[in-house]
């Protein structure tokens, strides 16, 4: 009987190395989205981490839901990501001013994707469109100049006061009848 003097080592079978590969893919993501997320005050609403069907590849989707403060947010993921932020404004039109901001690309080998949606207004405070100028002229001429009307005045007589509809309660122009007394005398 022979024997062997060189130690073996153990081989991991491949189902093992691959699942290793794998969880270690999970944990990087895992690992990013714990960052992006202490970058800024603003904490994302989700945060997603997921695998693609058919990859070993793990990567994030950052939620940060709507409002000025979740744009700030996704802004910050968007600046440490160096990613190009894109605006959608095609929504705006059937949703009521509805407007999506996004960012994609890949942060320390993890694929990122980040959105948050936003009102007009807001997407004009955080991403001016380049397609439009800061103050059109055509708002400049519509807007009509009025006078505060004075709350105090030396001169009485110099106050103007606006018309003042009176407002009686519902109760008092509407009273209950009387019962009926019933019964003879």
């Amino acid at each position: 009987m022979e024997q062997s003097t060189q130690p073996t080592a153990p081989t991991a079978p491949p189902e093992a190395i691959a699942e290793d590969a794998i969880r270690a893919s999970y944990q990087r993501a895992r690992t990013l989205a714990d960052r992006l997320v202490g970058l800024g005050q603003v904490i994302p609403t989700a945060v997603e981490t997921y695998r693609y069907v058919g990859t070993d590849d793990y990567a994030l989707r950052l939620h940060f839901g709507t409002g000025l403060d979740a744009g700030r947010g996704f802004l910050a993921v968007a600046a440490h990501a160096n990613t190009e932020v894109t605006r959608d404004d095609t929504r705006a039109a059937d949703w009521s001013g509805v407007v999506w901001i996004e960012t994609e690309g890949t942060v320390d080998g993890v694929h990122v994707i980040a959105r948050a949606l936003l009102n007009t207004e807001e997407a004009d405070l955080l991403l001016p469109r380049a397609d439009t100028d800061p103050v059109p002229e055509a708002a400049e001429t519509a807007v009509e100049v009025t006078q505060p009307i004075p709350a105090v005045s030396t001169n009485p007589g110099g106050v103007v006061v606006p018309a003042i509809t009176p407002v009686a309660p519902l109760s008092a122009v509407h009273t209950p009848a009387a019962p009926a007394q019933g019964g003879s005398e």
